[in-house]
């Protein structure tokens, strides 16, 4: 989950770093909702849950054993990612490359 691979940089044609790793912090709830700024939690609100949890499915990777769960009201977090910290040059990042969000 989160996995960056290379990609060109459309303004100068240098590849941007391999990022191998997820760039979000806590993203199964192994920490519960560290890291994450909640910013609607309706109904019964977010809680994390063990796998497989209610759902019965396992998840394909045996070290992911808990996950976040909502309620049957909107529920919302969200979570800032410091890409200059994380490695990407400031140089790439002003070219504004194509960013891709997947949770």
């Amino acid at each position: 989950m989160g996995n960056r691979q290379q990609s060109l940089n459309p303004g100068e044609g240098k590849a941007s770093p391999t990022m191998t790793k997820n760039l979000l912090k806590n993203p199964c709830g192994e920490g519960n909702m560290e890291s994450w700024e909640v910013t609607e939690n309706g109904g019964d609100s977010w809680h994390v849950e063990d796998m497989p949890g209610a759902s019965g499915h396992a998840f394909h990777d045996a070290a992911v054993t808990k996950y976040f769960a909502t309620s049957y009201a909107l529920c919302l977090k969200k979570q800032v990612v410091d890409l200059l910290a994380e490695g990407f040059p400031a140089d790439y990042l002003d070219a504004q490359p194509p960013v891709t969000v997947e949770d």
